[in-house]
Order: structure tokens, then C-alpha cells, then sequence
């Protein structure tokens, strides 16, 4: 689909964008620089990562203890939440080891789950492709029954993911970010207006 804009609109929004393309430069180069040290040093990445998610969750915490009450809440029930959330905030960044263990151990469990409802249901169902679903759910249920039986090993791979994931992102803002500083340059060249191609 095109879309024709006006030239000096389009001059001005992409002059605009492009005055931020600093601001996504930094965000690539910090997912960049986690991503790496979480390939090269996993329980320094863990611990910025538990740091990150128990600050967000203390500060939750005290705004429902503070302010739940007022949003029409149950009093009790909001300082309750909000107390539940700020040891939890406090849990995670005291043991992230332990946090990761938990989201392993969880996500096994899905995938077990999971996995022995998927073959129960086209075993019994038999739709479109059943037998290629039980062997689906079969591979799922002993994947999860090897996280289980290796946690550890379970959060490691999480983190590492974590890890090519953050490196993925930051070299993609890091490119957008120099085709942003060049976008006014470029619609320039194009006599100041460009069709729009989705």
C-alpha cells in the first residue's frame, strides 16, 4: 500500500524523528552491551536482571500500599497486594538464582502440562493432522520433564536467550538509529517527498 504526503509534512515529522535518533542510539548500545555481558557473564547479567524486575516490583508494591485504597480498592486487600509484591521485589533481588530456578521450574511444568493435554486432545479429537499433534505433545511433555529434571540447566538457557535476544535488539536500534540521523538528508535527495511503501 502507498501513501503520498504532503512534502512539508512529511519534511517536518521525519525532521522531528530524526532529531531523537540519538536517544535509540543509547537504548541499542545498552541492549547491546547487557546482551554481551550476559553471553560472557550470566550471573551478572542475572543480577541486573533481578535488580531491574525487584526495584519495579517494590515500587508497585508501595504504590498499591499507598494508593490502592483510594481506586476504590478493598484497603486491607491493597496493602495486602502491595506488601505481597515488595517481598516478592526484595525475594528477587536478594536470591536470582532462586528466580530463575522458579521461572524454570514453572515453565517446565507448562510444557509438561501442556504437552499431555495436547496428545489427550488429538488423540481424542483426531482433527487435521492428529497423530502429527500427539507427537508434538509427546515431544513437549519429556521437554518438560527435562527442565524439571534440570532446572538449572533450564534457567541457564533462559539467560543465554535473554542474552542473544538483548544483542539481536541493540545492533537493530543501533541501524535504525543511523538511518533515522539520515532520513532528512535522504528525503532531501528524493526533492522532498517520498512514497511510503508498508
Amino acid at each position: 500500500m502507498s501513501i503520498e504526503r504532503d512534502d512539508q509534512t512529511l519534511s517536518a515529522a521525519v525532521a522531528e524523528v530524526a532529531k531523537v535518533w540519538w536517544v535509540v542510539l543509547v537504548v541499542g548500545i545498552i541492549f547491546l552491551g547487557f546482551g554481551i555481558v550476559m553471553l560472557f557473564n550470566v550471573a551478572a547479567g542475572a543480577t541486573a536482571i533481578a535488580i531491574i524486575v525487584g526495584a519495579f516490583l517494590i515500587f508497585d508494591g508501595l504504590v498499591e500500599m499507598i494508593s490502592g485504597g483510594r481506586r476504590g480498592h478493598s484497603r486491607g486487600w491493597a496493602f495486602v497486594l502491595g506488601f505481597l509484591l515488595v517481598i516478592g521485589g526484595i525475594v528477587v533481588i536478594v536470591w536470582p538464582g532462586v528466580t530463575f530456578l522458579v521461572i524454570a521450574i514453572v515453565w517446565g511444568i507448562t510444557m509438561l502440562v501442556g504437552g499431555i493435554a495436547r496428545s489427550i486432545a488429538a488423540a481424542t479429537l483426531r482433527g487435521y493432522a492428529w497423530g502429527w499433534l500427539i507427537l508434538l505433545g509427546i515431544l513437549e511433555a519429556i521437554l518438560g520433564i527435562l527442565m524439571l529434571a534440570w532446572p538449572d540447566v533450564t534457567a541457564y538457557v533462559i539467560l543465554l536467550l535473554i542474552g542473544i535476544y538483548s544483542i539481536v535488539a541493540g545492533i537493530l536500534q543501533i541501524v535504525l538509529s543511523l538511518q533515522l540521523r539520515k532520513a532528512p538528508e535522504r528525503l532531501a535527495r528524493l526533492g522532498g517527498s517520498a512514497d511510503l511503501t508498508f
